[in-house]
């Protein structure tokens, strides 16, 4: 049998030549978003998502504190959501922390990234933020866990936050909230 051309859409749509490896120190793996065992494609990972049955939640907000925060504080509020929400998901339906993150940033000043994989472990801090009070700041939180859908990540999310931001004495806005409306509807429709 004759090798197809890789520039042919024979090729393109005959997977048995694609070779996955799942231990690749590769970071960034970028595929053919067609292309279901390529690993970079866009319907690779969502295959990927629909078997692991993990939810996702993604929220953006502008931290405004009444007064001026010490950084020290704002890494224990940043502790205190992460960790919050994502008992929050464990204690409804979630058996397994996929991965909590966030990214908080602030103007020309830099950043702190966060991390949680194993709500019974210490979240992990990388603090990339040359200034030692904040009055004004990004924060981005990703929730991802499994057992739960979207939906409900974003709704048990949302529940802690008002009381945690009145704790820290910071106010904040909803820049952007992100979860997969279809995926939950269908979800709902199934069960």
């Amino acid at each position: 049998m004759a090798t197809p051309d890789p520039n042919s859409e024979e090729y393109r749509y005959d997977y048995d030549h694609v070779e996955i490896d799942h231990d690749s120190d590769e970071k960034e793996i970028k595929g053919h978003d067609f292309n279901p065992v390529e690993e970079g494609s866009a319907l690779h990972l969502e295959i990927h998502r629909a078997v692991d049955e993990l939810g996702k939640y993604a929220l953006e907000m502008d931290l405004k504190p009444k007064k001026p925060i010490s950084k020290d504080d704002l890494k224990g509020f940043i502790e205190e959501l992460m960790r919050s929400s994502t008992i929050e998901c464990m204690n409804n339906g979630a058996d397994l922390v996929g991965h909590v993150k966030s990214f908080l940033i602030v103007e020309g000043k830099g950043n702190i990234m966060s991390s949680i994989v194993d709500v019974n472990k210490p979240i992990k801090i990388k603090d990339a933020l040359n200034v030692d009070e904040i009055t004004e700041a990004v924060f981005v939180l990703h929730v991802i866990v499994h057992g739960i859908w979207d939906d409900k990540i974003r709704d048990l999310t949302l529940k802690v936050m008002p009381g945690i931001c009145k704790k820290w004495n910071i106010d904040y806005e909803i820049l952007a909230d992100y979860y997969d409306l279809e995926k939950s509807i269908a979800h709902h429709n199934l069960g």
